[in-house]
């Protein structure tokens, strides 16, 4: 069963590391299943290359916002995607549902797919309310986007990001399953779920293990090109 491969680079990359790392792909033969998410410098050398998206978007159209890049622009240059709340948009720049049910909004209006980060940290696991964070983090975004049956959500437990940990299967496949189980009984349609959070050719085939499981949101192994290759190759 094929996999999808989302590729998170983050800020790991200057202009020679993406030149080397585009030539890796271009090698790659099958990779319809993979979708890359650069810098916002670097995402026009994709085009062409693979599908791929944003990291994050403004929740303006155009105008005086220095720093924000807007859904249009994003659009302007072939992106198909674009990642929203993710944990450390939400540590490191107090994100909250209000303003990324705005930002998803504005990527449905220019029909661009939104990639929705939902997930718990370590207290929250340890205290066994996983499902009771997720599920509010899905209900305001849900029930205030216009399309939400557009969204792909990925499930990034936030204790596991970078750390090496991982949830054991069984808890993944658990958490995946209530998640689609939830969406589909509360909002009505079927969603596309994804898992993140250490990701990496160490741990790929016994995740791969959990069908429930549509594909991954990786961090740091998606800007080493070797690494992704790997993934990618046991996911296709």
């Amino acid at each position: 069963m094929t996999k999808l491969v989302f590729g998170n680079q983050k800020m790991y990359m200057n202009g020679d590391n993406v030149l080397s790392f585009i030539e890796g792909l271009n090698s790659i033969d099958k990779k319809n299943h993979v979708t890359m998410f650069p810098s916002y410098l670097y995402l026009g050398l994709y085009n062409g290359v693979v599908k791929f998206g944003a990291q994050d978007v403004s929740i303006n159209d155009n105008g005086a916002y220095t720093g924000e890049v807007s859904a249009s622009q994003i659009k302007s240059v072939g992106a198909s995607y674009t990642i929203v709340g993710h944990s450390e948009r939400r540590k490191y720049h107090s994100e909250d549902s209000e303003l990324l049910t705005k930002k998803i909004n504005k990527l449905l209006e220019n029909d661009i797919t939104p990639v929705f980060c939902i997930g718990e940290n370590l207290e929250q696991y340890e205290q066994g309310i996983t499902l009771d964070i997720v599920s509010n983090q899905l209900d305001f975004v849900l029930a205030h986007v216009t399309n939400p049956s557009k969204l792909i959500v990925a499930y990034e437990p936030v204790w596991a990001i970078g750390t090496g940990k991982t949830p054991t299967n069984d808890e993944i496949r658990d958490t995946i399953v209530a998640i689609k189980k939830y969406i589909s009984e509360k909002y009505y349609f079927d969603c596309v779920v994804l898992y993140g959070g250490s990701v990496s050719p160490k741990n790929i085939d016994e995740l791969n293990e959990i069908e429930e499981v549509d594909g991954y949101l990786i961090g740091g192994s998606s800007a080493k090109i070797d690494e992704l290759k790997y993934i990618i190759e046991k996911c296709a």
